[in-house]
């Protein structure tokens, strides 16, 4: 048993959690993309359970790390922004079962986590029976911020007018599923929305981007792209809509903000031609039983200095230790790289 010294209870001063409530996960056991190796000379001696508390810590702290950055910018979104910063704050252990709180915001790690194991295990099924899957990506020129909501909606509007084409003039029943992402160009400050679809069908894969084409006719040609699907294209496809730290170690809260505002109250996945059609909500979701810790009724408070829930004595529930690397992300040591 670990403990600190110091009183479990943070002093930072925030509003009332007015966020959704839902219980902590069982998804998001599910080992996705987002795992980063954790303390390799840790793992060996700790239970799943533990495992899978650990890597919610690691993304509690992670997000926490540019939340506050977010909430400086007094956006329209600032409610919601103070809302995951209740998200899991508070872990309240019954017997050997915990259960929380999550906010369901995209910008949540926490809630990505679970998120896009959710739409994995949704949607594996369907995307399996797919006989020659192809990963699609169709694009249009980038645009200002102000235009960026109207262009997810034209996208949208666009995407269905291709179905409808490829059934009137092709016969063909197009089956996907579809992500919508958006990328930031620091240099040009614009925005780059996209598509990103898993299509039954090279043939089909083709013309819907020839029909694409037709929808936008100045879209670049070489930026649409179809390649055969893999075994991480599902997992590829489930990954955040946005990035918040581009490979170019390019960060900017304030386009950060843009993009999730122009999402605000839309759908970011969308299954076409498929009946699974699976709610990007974390909505019912039961208690996680854990096996690490006694029996008994207790408190859990995380504390952001030592990235962990702790207790009202000091115990830590996970004992999530940072890695170097993580600490360069927690710390945000890539603003002094730009």
């Amino acid at each position: 048993m670990t403990k600190i010294v110091k009183n479990a209870y943070s002093q930072t001063k925030a509003p009332p959690n007015n966020g959704v409530k839902h219980n902590l996960d069982t998804l998001a056991q599910l080992v996705t993309f987002s795992d980063n190796q954790l303390n390799p000379n840790e793992l060996q001696e700790k239970s799943k359970d533990q495992l899978t508390l650990q890597k919610r810590a690691r993304a509690k702290a992670f997000t926490n790390s540019y939340l506050f950055d977010l909430i400086d910018l007094k956006s329209p979104l600032n409610k919601s922004y103070w809302n995951t910063y209740h998200c899991t704050k508070t872990i309240l252990q019954d017997d050997s079962k915990i259960t929380g709180k999550y906010c369901n915001n995209r910008w949540c790690l926490i809630c990505n986590r679970i998120r896009t194991a959710k739409m994995i295990n949704g949607y594996h099924s369907s995307v399996s029976e797919f006989k020659q899957p192809q990963f699609v990506t169709l694009t249009i020129p980038n645009v200002k911020a102000k235009d960026l909501r109207l262009s997810i909606e034209q996208m949208n509007k666009a995407l269905m007018n291709c179905r409808r084409n490829l059934k009137k003039t092709f016969k063909i029943d197009l089956k996907a599923l579809r992500k919508y992402e958006s990328t930031y160009n620091k240099r040009t400050n614009t925005y780059h929305p996209h598509f990103h679809l898993i299509v039954d069908g090279l043939d089909t894969s083709n013309e819907l981007v020839n029909q694409w084409l037709k929808q936008f006719p100045k879209a670049d040609k070489k930026a649409q792209d179809v390649r055969q699907a893999n075994d991480n294209s599902l997992i590829e496809l489930c990954k955040y809509f946005t990035k918040i730290i581009a490979k170019d170690n390019d960060y900017n809260p304030k386009a950060l903000d843009i993009m999730f505002r122009a999402v605000k109250g839309k759908r970011t996945f969308q299954s076409i031609g498929i009946k699974k059609d699976i709610s990007e909500d974390i909505e019912d979701i039961q208690g996680q039983e854990i096996d690490f810790k006694p029996p008994q009724q207790q408190i859990w408070v995380y504390e952001n200095d030592v990235y962990d829930w702790v207790t009202a004595d000091g115990e830590l529930l996970s004992e999530y230790t940072p890695t170097k690397e993580d600490l360069k992300m927690i710390k945000q040591e890539y603003k002094r790289l730009q």
